[in-house]
Order: structure tokens, then sequence, then C-alpha cells
């Protein structure tokens, strides 16, 4: 029973997790460059230089994120050999100096299937259909340091374990305008259609280990809504034993919406410019929301104490069978029933201020703090960059930034050419600086690479 329970978490969190595609986000190393198309996906104010139509490759991202990587487990040795954590040779003070409190890895796939900007109305009009999907983790220390120090310690806690996925599609249209002398406002609203959503959250799971006893304590919970019909299927305990899939069921909606200003200061600080935006504030509605919980499970294991021993073998199996039994309702999940809820979305918050340099221009520095609040542990973060940006002439432009947060240093960089007619730009927020052979990144798990290719209408303004 218990590996039947635990296949049928696995299988439903790898259908959700499996990346569907959703909704588009420009890199933030583009963020301070004015002939970017897409830039009012981090800040609805930013108008495009010029109106313009993509198709299919107009924006596409792939990211992968993460504060550990493969330093982290591996070790360089004597005859450049390689041992791993668990090695004798490696110290758990090295080992856990760098082990973050939380071990997080992350996968996010944006594409803008459709997009155009155009002005009208004294302000700047954009249209956009796009897809997105995002993976996230969250693994306490307390596994690593088990791993690690074994019964050296007595008690070690697992809590706060989480994986969520979201993956939605969005029909966007945005409006920017200026509205006082050097302030311009934008907002995006968003039309959202859910496509599976998935989260599953162990808030306690502790384990006490010493010579008198063991015990282990937990609880968890999930939620899962496809769109297809999913129901559990229940032992006579009334514990979830498998899932059957059904049919499709109707779509799950929301809404959101992004504000922005930018605000030039020529007036006060010539050459200074400040910004500020929330994006994604809104919701999902699912028609059908599976849910999950297991009890407060408690299992305490103290010794062999009741032995017949006339009939010893018979006595031990009977202790093993009812340990068994109770170490089972750790990993048993009850049904608590499908019905509609609504989920909210990963709101993201920036502030950006940007200098252009008296004595030249085309060249500016600027710094960008970024903040993402949600419901779900594993998907909050936060980062801030320092940017040096330089636009040569008025169809090349290049930045380079390097920032830290949540996921560590990262180094990103963003070249766009644009001249007339025609738009392409590639660029990366994590750009990796070392690798295996194998092409893994030897640090942080973090690799992220973004192009696309746009057709400017109009002429520049």
């Amino acid at each position: 029973m218990i590996m039947k329970n635990i296949k049928s978490v696995i299988v439903a969190l790898l259908l959700m997790a499996a990346p569907a595609v959703g909704m588009a986000q420009s890199a933030e190393s583009s963020y301070f460059l004015d002939g970017m198309l897409f830039n009012n996906k981090l800040n609805p104010a930013m108008k495009a230089e010029r109106g313009y139509m993509s198709l299919l490759v107009g924006n596409l991202s792939v990211q992968t994120k993460g504060n550990i990587g493969l330093s982290t487990f591996l070790y360089p040795r004597e005859d450049n050999k390689l041992a791993t954590f668990m090695s004798g040779s490696v110290t758990a003070e090295e080992f856990f100096k760098k082990m973050p409190n939380d071990a997080r890895l992350g996968f996010k796939l944006d594409e803008s299937l459709f997009s155009a900007g155009f002005r009208m109305f004294g302000g700047y009009f954009s249209l956009g259909v796009s897809m997105h999907s995002s993976l996230s983790l969250s693994i306490p220390r307390g596994f690593f340091e088990f791993a690690k120090l074994g019964f050296k310690n007595n008690a070690y806690s697992f809590s706060n374990l989480n994986l969520n996925t979201m993956n939605y599609a969005a029909a966007t249209i945005g409006y920017s305008h200026h509205i006082y002398k050097g302030l311009r406002l934008g907002v995006n609203v968003k039309y959202l259609m859910g496509i599976a959503h998935a989260d599953l959250l162990v808030d306690k799971l502790n384990v006490e280990l010493s010579g008198e006893r063991w015990m282990v304590e937990s609880h968890a919970r999930a939620q899962a809504a496809l769109f297809c019909e999913a129901k559990p299927m229940l032992d006579e305990d009334d514990v979830v034993s498998g899932i059957e899939f059904g049919s499709f069921i109707p779509s799950a909606h929301g809404f959101g919406v992004d504000v922005g200003l930018v605000y030039e200061m020529d007036s006060i600080v010539p050459g200074l410019t400040l910004s500020a935006s929330v994006l994604d504030l809104g919701y999902i509605k699912w028609p059908s929301m599976m849910g999950v919980e297991s009890t407060d499970a408690k299992v305490e294991f103290t010794g062999f104490k009741e032995l017949d021993y006339n009939n010893a073998e018979s006595s031990v199996q009977a202790e093993l069978e009812q340990l068994g039994t109770d170490a089972s309702k750790l990993v048993e999940f009850n049904y608590n029933g499908a019905k509609p809820a609504k989920t909210l979305l990963n709101t993201t918050m920036y502030f950006g201020a940007e200098y252009n340099m008296p004595f030249y221009k085309p060249l500016s520095v600027g710094v960008l703090y970024g903040q993402s609040f949600s419901s779900f542990n594993s998907n909050k973060w936060y980062n801030v960059r320092g940017y040096l940006n330089i636009s040569p002439l008025k169809w090349l432009e290049a930045s380079v930034n390097y920032g830290y947060g949540t996921y560590g240093t990262s180094l990103g960089w963003m070249f766009n050419f644009h001249p007339v007619g025609f738009s392409f730009f590639v660029g990366s927020d994590f750009m990796i600086t070392k690798v295996t052979p194998q092409f893994i990144p030897v640090d942080n798990l973090n690799a992220h690479v973004i192009f696309g290719i746009n057709f400017p209408m109009g002429k520049r303004k």
C-alpha cells in the first residue's frame, strides 16, 4: 500500500509538471535598453520606440534556477579525483558552508505566440498571446544534514518541502500614456486560461533519533488541477491508492493586471530616470481542484518489548508488521474532494533607476531590484542587479549586468540589433561561466537564454 500511495503522488505531480508552455516575460538584462520591443512585460509604462509585429519566435525564453550546483556536492581532492559530500574527506563544516537553509531548483519556459504594438490616442497600445510554464522545488536543509551526519545528531527537521508547478496561457492588452511632465503610466490587462497546476507541501516532517526511541511525525497536503477529469481511487480505508483520468473538463479562467510607472527626472536631475512596476496581480479559477491531505501521523519505535521467546521468529515478524503498518500512515493521503478553487499568480515587483552619463549620453548605468511574492515558498525570490548600458548607434545597443539574490550571483547580458524593418535580440540573465564536459553548470544551476526576431513598423520616436 505504501508503494501504491507514493506511485500515485509521483504520477500526479509529474503530469502536472510536464512543461506545457506560458506567459512571456522579457529578460531583466534588457530593462534599460530603449530599443527593446518587449520591455512593457517588465514595466507596462515602457513603450517601444516603434510599432512592431511578431509571430512565434518574437520572444522565447528558457531558464533554470538553483542555489545549489555540482560544486555543492562534489569536491576536488588529490590526483584530480572528486569526492562526494558523503566522503569522510569532506568535513561537515566544509559541506554546510555551501549548503543554503533550503535548496531551491526551478524551471521556466516562456513563449510569445503573437505580439504587436502601435501608437494610438497619444499613447502606446500593445497586444499579445503567450504561454507560460514554471516548475519549482524547495528542499529543506535537514535532508542534507541527515545524509551527512546520520545518527550524530538526535533530531532533524525536513519540514516545508515544497513542489509547485503552474501552466497557463494569456491574452494581453496594454496601454501606456504620459500623464504629467516626464511621468508615464502603463497598464497591462490579461485574460488567463489555466492548463495545469499542482502543489505539494510537506509542512511537518520531524525525526527524533536516540538510544531509547525513534520517532517520526509528519503532515502533508497536495492539490492539483488538470484539463481533464482526475479522480482518485480509494481503498477500503478511504486512502488514495491510485488516480483515474477521464474526459476533458471546461477550461480554467482568470484575470491579471500589471501596473508600471516611469519618471524621467530631467527637470530635477538631468539624465536620471526612475521606474517601478508590479506584475501579475491576479488569479486563475480552476473548475475542479483535487485535494488530498495526510493525517497528523506520528510513528514511535522503542524497540521489541513484547517478544514471545518460545516463538521468537513469529513474534519479531508481528512486531515488524505492526511497525510497517504504523509507518505507512506517514505516506497515506485522504481525499478531500474536488471543487472550484482560485490560485493566485506569483506577483513580482520591480524598482529601477538609470542615469545617462552627461559626457556621453548613449552610455548609462542602472540598478534594478526585483522581488517575487507567492503563497508557495518555492516561488519566492529576490534579486538586485547593477547595469552598464551602451547604445553607440540608433539601431544597436547592448547591456552587461551583475546580480545577487536568492539564487546567488549572476552575470547577465543583452545584445539588441534593430535597424529599419527588422529586429533581433539575444541575451541571458544567468550566463554560465563554468561547466562540466557534459555542459552542466558547476556552481549554482542557473542557466538562461532568451532571443527573438521581430518586425518593427513606422518611424522611431
